[in-house]
């Protein structure tokens, strides 16, 4: 192998290794302890959960995953500059235990470019082939997209979340005084409904109790005096027949 063969190999050999050490995205992740997506809270993870959903319909992004349940949230929000469409994706999830919560966020952008396209229909004349223009139509192409990386953007939300948290609590805290309250009220009131039917019941079976033994006292009674009648007739001597007149 010549000098010059070997400089060729060698050369292109360092550069393929050099492509590729960019050729994957997955060389990029360090796997740090210590990432922009994610912030810690001293509050209830319901009460960030909130925050970060409020913070995100205040910027006017559109809501397209709304689990409460598991606390996860997925948003949107669409830009538009000239022929360039730009869909912003966030997704965010809260973890947690008590007045403890960890809050992950990660966003996604991808651009789209519109292209127009002429149409055209040719008519024929004489010799002649003309094009005559029928319409547009017009397609999208995706220009880039990938996971929005800046520290700063993330900063500004989780600092946003932080300040929404306190009226969260604040609220979460009035409307579990409100649930209380209503649920004291219908308990007191089922309650009370209970003891109206225990005493409507209660009145009822004394008055029943009641009418039973008048009953049973009018029976004695009735039976005493028709004994005392049949003893009273038993006592009386029977009449005697009346004397017959004597005969001459």
């Amino acid at each position: 192998m010549s000098t010059l063969t070997r400089v060729v190999v060698l050369a292109s050999l360092t550069l393929l290794a050099a492509c590729s050490g960019t050729k994957y995205a997955y060389q990029k992740e360090a796997f740090d302890a210590k990432g922009p997506f994610d912030r810690h809270f001293d509050a209830p993870k319901q009460a960030v959960y909130q925050a970060m959903k409020r913070v995100a319909l205040r910027q006017g992004f559109a809501i397209e995953k709304d689990a409460e349940s598991s606390n996860a949230l997925v948003v949107s929000k669409q830009y538009q500059q000239d022929n360039l469409n730009t869909l912003l994706t966030i997704s965010g999830i809260v973890t947690g235990a008590g007045n403890s919560s960890d809050a992950w966020i990660a966003a996604q952008e991808v651009t789209l470019k519109s292209h127009e396209t002429k149409q055209t229909a040719s008519v024929g004349f004489l010799s002649l082939s003309i094009p005559i223009p029928t319409g547009t139509t017009a397609t999208l192409t995706k220009e880039r997209g990938e996971t929005v990386v800046d520290p700063v953007f993330y900063e500004r939300m989780f600092a946003s979340i932080a300040k929404e948290v306190p009226l969260v609590q604040q609220q979460l805290a009035s409307q579990k005084q409100e649930d209380d309250a209503r649920l004291r009220a219908e308990i007191e009131q089922k309650l009370r409904i209970e003891m109206e039917i225990k005493a409507r019941l209660e009145a009822e079976r004394a008055a029943k109790l009641e009418a039973e033994q008048l009953a049973k006292q009018k029976q004695l009674a009735e039976q005493a005096a028709a004994a005392q009648a049949a003893a009273q007739a038993a006592a009386q001597p029977a009449a005697q027949p009346a004397a017959q007149p004597a005969l001459v």
